[in-house]
């Protein structure tokens, strides 16, 4: 982990203009010929981290023959898994059970990431992966607390978990609020939490408009800062929880949104953003037409419609406003988000900073997520002044 000289960053590198020229036909017809098991190192630690298991996961990707087999693979394997839980439960090994079964939540998730033209697939695939969540997640270890924070007339769903402490005297517990990526969904991203709840930190999982079970109640979309406000109200309800130390971490294009409801509302006691868009407009026709296709997804619009709401989504007038303390995780290899972007936000902010830039590390630092999490949970403690 580096912080790399700000002088040295190039706008767009080559690595990022070739792979985005990649067609999707090349794609499938690349696991057409070779199967998903092409797929990197790099490319397969999401799925080792959120608990896929390595001989699984070689399996499932094998059976991968064509984008059209991404989800029924992830489904064979989800099964498996849902089977293995069954056996652990005749015998009695409930820790095994569960992990069986939040693997099995996984895999609907990770199902649907490559459904691209059949919403009524996708959004039943990941029904099935909340559902399958929702039935563990009060056994695991600390438990996932569901919860819902009301906001303008809906309930965003999320789970909560809080630090398992020797002693109630560190209550109530500062809060990180988690807003997921386009591609993320709180049953993912609940599981890394483990660095901050180490340190005294409860974590909120949110599905943010146009994320996970929040999908289907409305998207994604410019002018939704208040939600900070929904944030603040939630955590002062909550016995267990500090209201005057929320802070907020987004992923991706959520991490512009965190910055933007940091400007909104200056309660909110810091912001972390995590690979971000900042002046997306000169590289969004670059884009993947995947990378565009799950944007759009998340917006609830086509893709043809980004142009419309590009410059709504712009850092360069927001940032200089932010005065919260501010950490950015930037990352070398990102091509979704050319990596001179989280150095553009990092310049910009206008209060306290800090710039994590992984120099080998994918979109979200999914290749580091141990990494830049716990960097991550260090610096957010030292803000709360958690000495545990």
């Amino acid at each position: 982990m580096i912080e790399r000289p700000m002088s040295s960053m190039t706008w767009l590198t080559p690595r990022f203009i070739f792979a985005n020229r990649v067609p999707p036909f090349a794609i499938d017809l690349a696991f057409r010929i070779a199967s998903a098991a092409i797929l990197s190192r790099t490319g397969r630690y999401r799925f080792l981290f959120a608990g896929i298991g390595a001989r699984q996961l070689a399996m499932t990707l094998r059976h991968i023959r064509g984008l059209h087999a991404w989800p029924s693979a992830w489904v064979r394997t989800a099964h498996h898994y849902l089977s293995a839980a069954a056996e652990h439960h005749r015998h009695g090994a409930w820790r095994e059970a569960i992990s069986c079964q939040r693997a099995a939540a996984l895999c609907y998730h990770f199902a649907q990431l490559f459904v691209l033209d059949d919403v009524l697939r996708r959004r039943a695939l990941y029904r099935e992966a909340a559902r399958l969540f929702r039935a563990v997640a009060p056994l695991l270890t600390p438990p996932a607390e569901p919860i819902a924070v009301p906001w303008r007339g809906f309930d965003l769903p999320g789970y909560l978990r809080l630090p398992q402490q020797p002693s109630p005297r560190y209550q109530p517990f500062p809060l990180v609020v988690f807003l997921n990526g386009s591609s993320t969904a709180k049953e993912e991203t609940v599981h890394w939490a483990q660095p901050f709840l180490a340190r005294g930190i409860a974590v909120l999982a949110l599905d943010t408009p146009g994320s996970g079970e929040a999908w289907d109640q409305l998207p994604a979309a410019p002018g939704q800062e208040d939600l900070a406000d929904a944030l603040l109200c939630f955590a002062e309800g909550h016995p267990a929880l500090s209201a005057d130390r929320v802070a907020v971490l987004g992923l991706s294009l959520r991490g512009a949104y965190a910055v933007q409801l940091g400007v909104h509302q200056p309660a909110l006691a810091a912001v972390l953003a995590v690979t971000p868009p900042f002046l997306p407009r000169p590289y969004l026709k670059l884009l993947h037409p995947l990378v565009r296709h799950d944007v759009a997804f998340s917006l609830g619009i086509p893709p043809t419609m980004l142009e419309q709401l590009v410059d709504r989504l712009a850092l360069s007038d927001i940032a200089p406003r932010l005065r919260q303390p501010l950490f950015v995780v930037g990352a070398g290899n990102d091509l979704v988000v050319p990596p001179a972007e989280a150095v553009r936000l990092y310049r910009a902010a206008g209060g306290p900073k800090r710039l994590l830039y992984l120099e080998r590390a994918n979109h979200v630092a999914f290749t580091h997520l141990e990494q830049w999490t716990t960097v991550a949970a260090e610096w957010l403690a030292d803000r709360f002044a958690l000495h545990l």
